[in-house]
């Protein structure tokens, strides 16, 4: 979960979840498209068959480059789910980490637009006492929100402490009075 990641107490790992990876599609079609007309170039024409290995420099490098800095970045961001917390970090320079108890979730709440739900992805979004916090966009949302929820009414079920001590109330006879015309009439 990362280097300085301190567990709580009896705290378990369910799932961790790098979510959809976006911005990545157009850098990796201008890299193959770039390559292959540069390909396809030097093999037509004498000039840039004699140029090849520079304009590949020129311009299928850089696509490359955006193409590891996006994968890069998208690797680095995770969403963790305990069964005590919800943990979303990530960053490549700059790491980031929030988190929030699952005692301090109300709701979770799932966004998706027509395409997404064809491929199966969608914004979770936590409703909590502090605000809402968004864990991005995801592949199978529903599942996802369904784990967290079992998590939730775990943890609700363990709130009470294993020292409790319960005192019975001996309840009255007339607690029980089904038929209140007995009760007025002897008053």
């Amino acid at each position: 979960m990362g280097k300085k990641f301190a567990w709580r107490n009896g705290e378990q790992r369910v799932i961790s979840v790098t979510p959809v990876a976006r911005g990545l599609l157009l850098p990796v079609l201008a890299t193959i498209i770039a390559a292959a007309l540069i390909e396809y170039g030097a093999g037509h024409v004498q000039f840039l068959r004699s140029i090849h290995l520079i304009l590949l420099l020129i311009f299928v490098v850089p696509c490359l480059f955006v193409v590891a800095t996006r994968t890069w970045r998208w690797r680095s961001h995770k969403v963790h789910v305990t069964n005590q917390r919800i943990i979303v970090e990530g960053g490549v320079l700059h790491h980031q980490r929030s988190e929030v108890d699952l005692r301090d979730v109300l709701a979770t709440r799932i966004s998706q637009r027509f395409r997404e739900r064809l491929t199966r992805r969608g914004t979770i979004a936590l409703e909590t006492r502090a605000g809402t916090m968004g864990l991005g966009v995801v592949h199978h949302p529903s599942a996802l929100c369904r784990l967290i929820d079992l998590e939730r009414e775990a943890c609700r079920e363990s709130d009470l402490a294993y020292d409790t001590v319960f005192d019975f109330d001996t309840p009255r006879a007339n607690d029980f009075e089904v038929d209140s015309r007995h009760r007025r009439d002897s008053q």
